[in-house]
């Protein structure tokens, strides 16, 4: 299948492979530090909801660069809306991922 997709396409698709590694081994690690057996579907939403927010900063940081804002803003304004999106998982996990 990747052969048949434009550069664009195939890199924009490793882009999402790559992502659903991470989780993937954020949910294992998460499982492991609480002691919850691996597939554990509240481990799993947890990682699943802490990816979807790194993937939204990510676009973020990659949409600030292509603007032309400097390293200094991105970092600035990225801080900033890091604790308001990572805060916004907290009421929802708790202590489910607190080890």
């Amino acid at each position: 299948m990747k052969q048949a997709l434009s550069p664009w396409l195939f890199a924009l698709h490793d882009q999402h492979d790559q992502h659903d590694q991470h989780e993937r081994a954020l949910a294992g690690a998460l499982a492991e530090a609480v002691g919850a057996r691996q597939g554990d579907i509240t481990v799993r939403t947890v990682a699943g909801m802490l990816g979807a927010v790194h993937r939204v900063l990510f676009q973020r940081i990659q949409d600030l660069t292509l603007a032309g804002h400097t390293d200094d803003e991105i970092a600035r304004t990225t801080a900033d809306e890091a604790a308001r999106a990572f805060g916004l998982l907290e009421p929802a996990v708790g202590d489910d991922a607190i080890a």
